[in-house]
Formats: C-alpha cells, structure tokens, sequence
C-alpha cells in the first residue's frame, strides 16, 4: 500500500524512483520486470519487512531458560544416532513453518491488495504513463508473489537454520545445554533444505490459481476486496449444498487446497521412516530419500491449474486497462 513517501503519483517520488520513459522503452523485459519488482516491494514494505521479523524472534527461542531430554520408549531419542538425526532435522523443520505461515498471510493481503491500491491513490496514472504494458506489470506482481518472496523466504529460514544451530552449539559448548542435544548434521540439513527448496517450487506451481484469482479480484473490485473474494466460493458451496445436495465445490477447494501432496505419497514415506517404536517419530531426511518427486510434475491438474491462471492473470490486465476508478 502506497504511503506518502512511497506513493508514486506524485512528481517528485516517481523521478526518484523511476528511470525516464525513454530509459525504460530502453530496457529489456527482464530488466523492466526487476524494476517492476523493485517497485512491488517500495510500495508493499511487508512484503520485506515482516519475514524478518519472525527470523528474529525464532533465532530469540534459541535462549531457553531449560532445556530437558524428556525420553521416549525404553530408549532415549537424545542418545540414538538416527534419533538424533530425525530430532535435528524436526528443529530444522520447525523453524521455517512460521515463517511461511506468516509469508502466506502477508502474500494473501498482498495480493488482494497490488491491483486495488493502485487505483485507490490514484498512482496508476503515472504508471499507464510509463511505455509498460499492463500484462507485463500485472505478470510482475503474479512473480513477486509466487517466486520472489517464496524464494527470498526460503533463503531466509535456511540462514536462521544455521544461526539458531550456531546459537545452540555455543549453548552446549559453554555448558548451558546438555551435550546431548543435536546441534548439526550437514547431511541431515542438506536434505531438509533440499526437501523445503521442492516444497516451494511445487508450492508455486500448484498454489498459482489461488493467487491469480486473488489478483483478479484485486484488479475487479473497487471495494470491500476481501469480501468480494470470499463471496464466490461460499455463495457455489451453499447454494450446491441446498439445491442439489451435493459437496462438489468444497471437495475442488479442498483439493486445491492440499490435493497435491497425496501425489508425494508422504503417508507411506512417513511410515517407512520412523524411529524409537511405538513413540515414533518420522525421520525428515528418510522421507527425502523415499519421496515420490515426480509425482506432482505427473498431475494433469498442476498443469491446468496453471493454464487457469494464466487465463486469470490475463483476464486481470484487461480489466486494469480499463479500469482506474477516477
């Protein structure tokens, strides 16, 4: 959202920030798209500033009062080679789950909000003004959003995986945590990174109607965004669900939803790989090494849910050619 520093209609800001229009006529696509990109993180500082926040706070947990080996089954996890391994590799994996969850949020408003603030402040004027297509900018906020920051998240938690451990080994070497605890196992991260690189790269494919209908909401409504993108799929489900009975609708968004994991087939590997018996717990490393990894590439559905957004993005820059509210 623009603010009045940032807000690119007026004169002054957008000579600053914007190279003149014979300079950018100029450019090739890739770099108008970095410019375009540069711009989606001036006007939205929470794109960049929120991911952060949470990395500090994770890297603070690292500063327990007390830490106990609380143990599982007839043998502790803390003392077993391959129970260690799967204990450091759950940590590695515990730290990035809030910070994509926190990503998800900030993506979601994110996006319901790229093509309305634009016309609400008015600094889609000066934009139309530049020799930059509305395909090419609208496709610059569909990347910001699935490639850009995902990545630049992932990059994150990977190097608060290395401070928090960093923080623990010197906990442990000073005598302030049990040297029992696992602190790092390069082959273990290795995979676990590897595994999160994959998730997001599938994230970003399978996850792209969702956020291209968002934008195109974004671009269509001139209020009350967030109202107007929930509507729709509460309106098809109770009204499927008192005329005809059926649950069509809930079972497509639920797939979308979390459909594409079941092509990984991670209950099996989960079941393949887990420690200590009856306490078990599932190794992240031994789930890499048994995962289905073409599996999603294989879905048909991936594919037409990227030709879906794609008809949406498209659909977008139509409607942002035509529309600015003034």
């Amino acid at each position: 959202m623009s603010t009045p520093e940032t807000n690119l209609s007026h004169p002054e800001t957008a000579s600053t920030l914007t190279p003149p229009a014979s300079n950018v006529a100029s450019r090739s696509l890739p770099q108008t798209l970095l410019v375009l990109i540069r711009r989606e993180f001036w006007e939205h500082r929470a794109l960049w500033i929120a991911p952060p926040i949470i990395a500090v706070l994770l890297l603070a947990a690292a500063f327990p009062v007390h830490v106990g080996l609380a143990p599982l089954g007839n043998q502790s996890l803390w003392t077993l080679e391959s129970g260690r391994a799967a204990l450091f590799a759950l940590m590695e994996w515990s730290l990035t789950v809030p910070q994509y969850i926190v990503m998800l949020i900030v993506l979601s408003f994110y996006l319901l909000d790229c093509l309305h603030a634009e016309r609400k402040d008015r600094s889609i004027l000066f934009w139309k003004s530049m020799p930059v297509s509305d395909g090419t900018t609208v496709a610059s906020k569909l990347l910001t959003a699935l490639v850009v920051v995902p990545l630049g998240v992932f990059v994150l938690a990977l190097l608060t995986s290395v401070l928090f451990s960093a923080i623990l080994a010197l906990r442990v070497w000073v005598g302030g945590l049990p040297r029992e605890v696992p602190v790092w196992d390069t082959v273990v991260w290795l995979k676990v990174q590897a595994l999160m690189l994959y998730g997001v790269i599938v994230s970003m494919l399978w996850y792209a109607p969702a956020a291209a209908y968002l934008m195109l909401v974004s671009a269509w409504a001139r209020r009350n965004v967030f109202l107007w993108s929930s509507l729709p799929p509460v309106i098809a489900i109770l009204v499927e669900h008192f005329a005809f009975g059926t649950h069509f609708v809930t079972s497509l968004i639920e797939y979308r939803t979390v459909g594409i994991w079941d092509a990984l087939n991670l209950d099996q590997a989960a079941e393949r790989t887990v420690h200590a018996g009856h306490d078990s717990i599932v190794s992240l490393p031994g789930v890499f090494d048994t995962l289905n990894v073409t599996g999603p590439f294989l879905n048909i559905d991936l594919w037409l849910g990227v030709a879906v957004a794609a008809a949406m993005v498209f659909g977008a820059a139509r409607i942002r050619r035509y529309r600015d509210d003034t």
